[in-house]
């Protein structure tokens, strides 16, 4: 499928991994678990062309697999008409430990020229849709060339010691197809206190009433204010921005500038 090109950036919190337990993990093989919960919350057709798709999630073999037999969750976000994605993939509930806790998936957008994007949303309650209150990560548009390792820290959301569902949200606009494997969560790992990498910004006032400035970057590419619902609010490529219009609460800022992409936190009064 060739439509037209994209710049596809993705973004996870990374960090390095040593000595880890594992507490949950999931590869789809051989069969639907069916203790996921799975949601179409748009309601949009797929186009013809991707008809297989008659549920928000379906398992299927990798397309990109040459021994035929890996199995992965797939979504869409090819629709006729054209419209966004809002489609839920659910983990059932994961016990964390009591530190360094971290998330790992495989994921792969199944066309270049139309990346497919997805949150990874946190629960610390149940699996209604309004209970997913935290952004674990969020990836602007995923890799095509190979299911991409990534990887997040669940403790710097202060989750320890707590009972978790993930969900993971295909979000796209006009998109194509997503895969995701391999879905794992690990803890007692002292490393994912590293801070992650990416663009080293500061961002302030933070908390503000009114402007928030980015420092630190010699070159902005764009800067996007994003709701914790992943609804985009203030989007710009100037250094200093003004989200007065906001009302009071806590967003995300994805950060794109001098080749690489990072996301912070910011509190609106």
């Amino acid at each position: 499928m060739i439509k037209k090109t994209t710049l596809a950036i993705a973004l996870l919190c990374g960090f390095y991994t040593s000595a880890q337990t594992e507490v949950y993990f999931e590869d789809f093989q051989p069969t639907f678990p069916v203790t996921y919960t799975v949601v179409d919350n748009d309601g949009l057709t797929p186009n013809a062309a991707v008809s297989e798709y008659t549920d928000a999630w379906i398992f299927i073999t990798d397309p990109f697999d040459t021994s035929n037999t890996n199995i992965v969750a797939s979504s869409t976000s090819y629709f006729e008409p054209t419209g966004q994605a809002d489609r839920w993939l659910i983990t059932p509930a994961i016990v964390l430990g009591a530190f360094g806790n971290s998330a790992s998936w495989k994921a792969q957008s199944h066309d270049p020229s139309f990346p497919d994007g997805y949150y990874v949303l946190v629960s610390g309650t149940d699996t209604q849709l309004s209970s997913f209150t935290d952004t674990l990560a969020y990836v602007y548009g995923e890799v095509s060339d190979s299911l991409h390792f990534n990887e997040a820290n669940i403790s710097d959301l202060g989750f320890d010691n707590q009972t978790i569902h993930l969900a993971f949200v295909n979000r796209t606009v006009d998109g194509f197809k997503l895969s995701l494997d391999d879905i794992r969560v690990t803890k007692d790992d002292p490393a994912a206190l590293i801070e992650p990498q990416g663009v080293q910004v500061s961002i302030y006032p933070n908390p503000t009433s009114d402007f928030i400035t980015i420092k630190g970057l010699q070159s902005i590419h764009n800067i996007q204010v994003i709701s914790l619902d992943g609804k985009v609010l203030v989007e710009s490529t100037a250094s200093k921005i003004d989200i007065t219009h906001l009302d009071a609460g806590n967003y995300i800022c994805l950060i794109q500038g001098d080749g690489k992409v990072s996301q912070s936190s910011i509190v609106k009064l």
